[in-house]
């Protein structure tokens, strides 16, 4: 826009209104770029915390595969010692 510079402010009240409009797209223009920026980190942030969840989660799901894993070792362990109580005490009747 012609005659406006930080020193010398182009005067509003003589302005054509295409002048009018060029300044008022540069002050929407100035004012849209915080909230661009502002939305683009939230969406970052969004994201990074939504990594974070999915590697919890997939720490934890390894978690729970582990110890259903010791979990099932130690029924099989229990299933086996019952039947070697049943064996013995079989052999206690049978005496």
């Amino acid at each position: 826009m012609e005659g406006d510079t930080p020193i010398a402010l182009a005067n509003v009240i003589n302005m054509s209104t295409e002048n009018h409009d060029i300044l008022l797209q540069g002050i929407r223009e100035r004012r849209l770029q915080p909230v661009k920026e502002y939305e683009e980190f939230t969406l970052l942030q969004s994201e990074a915390r939504r990594e974070g969840l999915e590697k919890k989660f997939l720490k934890q799901k390894e978690m729970f595969k582990r110890e259903l894993e010791r979990a099932n070792k130690a029924m099989e362990k229990i299933e086996i010692r019952s039947r070697t109580l049943k064996l013995i005490k079989m052999e206690l009747e049978a005496i």
